[in-house]
């Protein structure tokens, strides 16, 4: 009978890089062996860490909430009526490319941008839109959007669609 093999992951102290760990920093989950260690690290950088995990975990909440927020828009859309004359159906884009721009990660990452968000609302609270998307598409990351947003919409002459 052959012996039992365990595997050993060679882990260790992240403060002293000496020792394998033996306990987690209740604050920001850094791994530790020993009580010096645990003072070492929270004097020199367990509020940084700290921070780095809440602004990541904030940024994940954005990206979340403007995901639905697009996804919202997107149902929206289907009961969109904005009282276009029929002259003007060609500049109409059909729902099923619209909601294209719901499965768009290039999209999704753009709109976690927190300036973009807020430029966003701005036009779409605007009293006067026209004006309002002028000043926008002076700003690089609302072109990038808008461009991107054509991206998805708008069909190429060979068929294809463009990344």
């Amino acid at each position: 009978m052959a012996p039992e093999t365990n595997v050993i992951t060679m882990v260790t102290c992240e403060v002293c890089s000496e020792q394998p760990p033996k306990y987690r920093c209740p604050r920001c989950e850094v791994r530790y062996c020993s009580l010096t260690c645990f003072k070492q690290h929270k004097v020199n950088t367990c509020g940084e860490r700290e921070k780095l995990i809440q602004e990541q975990r904030r940024r994940t909440q954005q990206c979340e909430a403007a995901a639905a927020t697009v996804e919202e828009d997107a149902v929206s859309m289907e009961m969109w009526d904005d009282g276009m004359d029929e002259g003007d159906e060609e500049d109409r884009v059909p729902l099923d490319r619209l909601q294209k721009l719901r499965d768009s990660e290039e999209l999704q990452d753009l709109l976690c941008n927190p300036h973009l968000q807020r430029m966003i609302r701005e036009v779409d609270s605007s009293d006067d839109p026209e004006v309002t998307m002028q000043r926008a598409m002076q700003e690089p990351i609302f072109v990038e959007f808008a461009d991107q947003c054509l991206r998805v919409v708008e069909p190429q002459p060979n068929g294809t669609e463009q990344g």
